[in-house]
């Protein structure tokens, strides 16, 4: 690691301006989302706060929704074309840095409250219980659930990190030059990419940011209590807690669905000699339902793909979840793999890809690269992969010890366990992580953008192509608002089966 500092540290100008933006955004966004994710995270956990169920489902839906769709909705109501902008007659409020910043610290919410949450989860009841006998609530606080969420706090820091490093939906949208920007653009405009020290430098950042990401979300040796959580009573800041977090959910869901539905909606009439703005929710409506079928081929593609890429990443997550499940040695392979396909900017892996695939002097795997769906299908397998393993790690490590014991007495060597005893007791937690990953394939488009074939256009090209046109912004709410119900029945389904591999693993 000091060597990579100093590889930087020695670089050109450039490249150090890459870095200094990369280091900005990615800081910034910790900045921003991180004391709201936390508070919400306390709020919907561990707290009495009526709406918690409806909050934290809310949130779900959010986790799920791509980048692009974030930068469309935050871009529709306060952006260069926003309808606040046109009707307040204002510069645009999202724009540059501004712009890239929040829309990144926005998205990056509902993971915060998810690992944030998962944290305070774990912290052991009897430790505040034992605390409460001789403090005050707000002692318990900071002197346990605080101080025992700090590492989750961490993790959340590093995971939102390293999505704002890697990611060039809203960069290449404000234009600002990153070292992920700088990967995907460079080679466009005919410019060097940069050098292979100070490229290597940063990856190997990233990857080391990963490791520790993924090393903190893997399962745990120790057991996990099935004591109830210690609930902080509110009282009288119970109902003035509740408007808090709904406003808060207001401002992170309420206010860019609002944006698309008034674009999807909005209607202008001629009278004279001015331009008059209607709403119609008819139109709205209408709009919504058409979008479709009007990118239908567009949403075929990336259903395929996706489709095929989240069989492919449950299929590996499997067979490296099964054996690290046991700790150890064992775990290395699956922690590894996470880590790199976690951290690891997709513009580069989809150079990488290309690299691999497109020989100048031809051969199958470019004839595949040029005619197939090979390329995209291994940066979506990629992408989805990580969260695959984490998911399948903890789901395999929770089958009761006895079952497998019972079975390799009757003659069932691994692979017989795996079969026959294993995945049929987490078949919720198998169906849960095919589809989280179809819901990341589909989000994803940094890789993809650089390795889909001719003729080949999936829905999140086809709205990142939309956003930077500037045109048809009707059209782009409409697919959007269609997406995000689909990502809504997405997350009640991820949460329906979260439910039910809970439930299997406690009647187990």
């Amino acid at each position: 690691m000091l060597l990579s500092a100093a590889a930087v540290a020695t670089a050109d100008a450039r490249t150090q301006s890459l870095v200094r933006n990369t280091v900005i955004l990615a800081g910034a966004t910790c900045a921003l989302s991180l004391p709201i994710g936390t508070l919400l995270a306390w709020l919907l956990v561990r707290t009495d706060v009526p709406g918690r169920r409806a909050g934290l489902l809310a949130l779900g839906v959010l986790l799920l929704v791509p980048l692009y769709i974030q930068a469309a909705a935050w871009q529709a109501g306060f952006g260069v074309q926003g309808w606040c902008t046109r009707l307040l007659a204002i510069p645009a409020l999202l724009d540059g840095w501004p712009g890239a910043i929040w829309i990144h610290a926005m998205a990056a919410v509902p993971w915060v409250v998810l690992i944030v949450g998962a944290g305070l989860w774990l912290i052991e009841p009897e430790l505040e219980e034992q605390a409460a006998l001789d403090g005050t609530p707000l002692q318990v606080f900071f002197g346990v659930t605080l101080r025992g969420a700090l590492p989750a706090v961490g993790v959340a820091a590093l995971w939102v990190a390293i999505v704002a490093a890697g990611e060039i939906t809203v960069t290449d949208l404000f234009v600002i030059r990153t070292f992920a920007e700088e990967i995907y653009i460079g080679p466009q405009l005919g410019e060097s990419p940069l050098g292979a020290w100070p490229g290597a430098a940063i990856t190997a950042w990233l990857l080391l940011a990963g490791l520790l990401t993924c090393a903190k979300l893997a399962p745990r040796d120790r057991p996990i209590t099935v004591r109830r959580r210690w609930v902080y009573r509110l009282g009288p800041w119970r109902w003035p807690a509740a408007v808090a977090g709904a406003v808060a959910l207001g401002a992170l869901a309420g206010v860019p669905l609002g944006n698309l539905c008034y674009k999807a909606g909005a209607e202008v009439w001629i009278s004279g000699s001015s331009a008059v703005r209607t709403w119609s929710p008819l139109r709205c409506l209408e709009v919504v339902a058409a979008s479709p079928v009007r990118y239908g081929r567009e949403l075929g593609w990336s259903l395929g793909i996706g489709a095929l890429a989240a069989t492919a990443a449950v299929g590996v997550a499997v067979l490296l979840a099964w054996p690290a499940r046991r700790g150890g040695w064992r775990a290395l392979p699956a922690l590894a793999t996470a880590a790199v396909c976690l951290a690891i900017p997709k513009p580069l892996l989809g150079l990488a890809i290309i690299k691999a695939l497109n020989h100048p002097g031809g051969g199958p795997l470019t004839w595949l690269y040029d005619h197939s769906i090979l390329a995209p299908w291994l940066a979506l397998s990629a992408t989805g992969l990580a969260p695959a393993i984490l998911i399948l790690w903890h789901a395999l490590r929770t089958v009761p010890p006895e079952m497998l014991d019972s079975a390799a007495a009757d003659g069932a060597g691994p692979v017989g366990q795996l079969w026959r005893i294993a995945l049929p007791c987490r078949i919720p937690a198998v169906i849960l992580a095919w589809v989280v990953a179809l819901a990341v394939a589909l989000a994803e488009l940094s890789a993809s953008i650089l390795v889909v074939p001719p003729g080949v256009v999936t829905v999140s090209i086809e709205i990142f192509n939309l956003l930077h046109g500037g045109v048809a912004e009707f059209e782009v709410a409409g697919i959007c608002l269609a997406l995000v119900v689909f990502f809504a029945a997405a997350a009640t389904a991820v949460a329906w089966l979260a439910r039910r591999w809970d439930r299997q693993g406690r009647a187990l």
